[in-house]
């Protein structure tokens, strides 16, 4: 079935991404990557292009479940999470804000879990968008370098190291952004 559906939105080309990219950022299960990664394989000279119309997409989509969270809350969380997730999610938020959103950008838990969640926690729009784009932007940006750059081989790696890259940069960016806020309150 989740083949049937890539396939299905490969064949819309970029609105398939764009759909795709927007609908998994709130509510649908299809992770961008699914599309983003081919289109940028059969044509690298577009994949930034795919790239930011992934990040444009995901984001907006963010903010419908940003706001999803808002008004549905808690209960529309635990369809998507264990309460585990959630928990870590929940710590995620206290400690680190911003960059919690940033980081989530780069995990394999659904986007859309950091999306909902945020809404319901009531996290600061402002810093929720600039986390998404920084996030998201960072992920999906890094998909169509490599793909740039290894070409037909992009698949393999992705495939095989994408995770844990995807983490140590996510950690990367936490980091950073953590720097930056403790020089910014000095």
């Amino acid at each position: 079935m989740m083949e049937q559906l890539i396939d299905f939105f490969k064949d819309w080309g970029v609105w398939g991404l764009i759909v795709v990219s927007f609908t998994e950022s709130s509510f649908f299960v299809i992770p961008p990557d699914a599309l983003l990664i081919p289109m940028s394989i059969v044509n690298p000279s577009n994949a930034l292009l795919y790239a930011l119309y992934a990040t444009i997409a995901s984001v907006l989509g963010g903010i419908l479940g940003y706001f999803l969270g808002q008004k549905i809350g808690r209960p529309l969380i635990e369809k998507f999470a264990s309460p585990h997730i959630i928990h870590k999610a929940e710590m995620m938020y206290e400690k680190y804000g911003a960059g919690a959103i940033i980081f989530a950008g780069f995990t394999p838990i659904p986007y859309k879990v950091f999306t909902v969640l945020s809404g319901a926690v009531k996290m600061n729009v402002p810093s929720f968008i600039i986390g998404s784009l920084i996030g998201r932007g960072a992920r999906f940006f890094l998909v169509a370098l490599v793909v740039m750059y290894f070409g037909d081989e992009a698949m393999t790696l992705i495939t095989k190291y994408g995770t844990v890259t995807t983490l140590v940069l996510g950690f990367i960016f936490i980091v950073v952004f953590l720097l930056y806020r403790k020089k910014k309150t000095k």
